[in-house]
């Protein structure tokens, strides 16, 4: 059971106490909420719909009472999702790294920013730094162009609205104009680089890890210092990344 908070938010605490009351009942109804957080009849009602409102809950047509929502149900399957990847991809983290030193990650997409799920560091003495749990810009990291390459154009809109691009040094792609040029060739080379984009005297290289029916689930990137890894360097170690991201995709479901 969790520690009780130092400070806490009474409206975030009861919402928060509703979704877990879930774990033991399918459906909750405003009287059931009520007696469960000792608050009106009329309280209740307005934190399930509140929470109904950010698609947390679902009323139920027949019953009227409140079931898991589609972003609550898409949560639990992100966390999952997240969990089985990261413990698949883990061997190939560690097998990558032995074979080149380098320091190697797992990333996925969120929106415009990559996250970085998992990695393994390099054995060199100057490294890349393990960022597990950081976030970065897409556009200006090498694992970031290549989930970004998986979208359509519509949803790449989405997140790039405007025309101009902000983040990462002043050798990242500035335009979306640039970005949608950029991403051409990586889905016609199967991998993207970033040399100082991201951030200065870095370089990297990444490519795409797809589930068995070719869906882009996340990218594995291998980065280090320039003046090591150099541009020359990284083409070089594609043919061993993209052997691994293949592998890794033969046992996704």
């Amino acid at each position: 059971m969790s520690a009780p908070a130092s400070y806490p938010i009474e409206s975030v605490e009861n919402a928060a106490r509703v979704l877990l009351m879930l774990r033991s009942q399918r459906v909750l109804r405003v009287a059931e909420v009520a007696a469960e957080l000792g608050i009106a009849r009329s309280s209740a009602h307005r934190m399930l719909t509140t929470l109904q409102s950010q698609g947390l809950l679902r009323q139920e047509p027949a019953t009227r009472g409140y079931g898991p929502g589609p972003q609550l149900i898409q949560i639990g399957v992100a966390v999952i999702g997240a969990t089985d990847l990261r413990a698949e991809a883990r061997p190939t983290l560690e097998r990558l790294c032995q074979d080149i030193g380098e320091t190697v990650h797992l990333i996925s997409l969120d929106g415009a920013t990559i996250v970085f799920l998992d990695g393994v560091e390099g054995r060199f003495a100057i490294r890349a730094a393990l960022r597990a749990g950081d976030r970065a810009p897409a556009h200006a990291s090498a694992a970031g162009k290549v989930l970004l390459a998986s979208l359509s154009r519509d949803q790449l809109r989405e997140r790039y609205p405007g025309s101009r691009i902000q983040g990462g040094t002043n050798k990242a792609i500035s335009t979306r104009r640039m970005l949608e040029n950029e991403l051409e060739t990586v889905r016609e080379q199967g991998y993207a680089l970033n040399l100082g984009e991201s951030e200065a005297g870095l370089h990297a290289i990444a490519a795409p890890v797809r589930d068995a029916t070719g869906n882009v689930r996340a990218a594995i990137s291998i980065s280090g210092p320039s003046e090591r890894l150099t541009e020359e360097k990284l083409t070089g170690h594609v043919r061993t990344l993209l052997d691994a991201v293949d592998q890794l995709s033969t046992v996704l479901s």
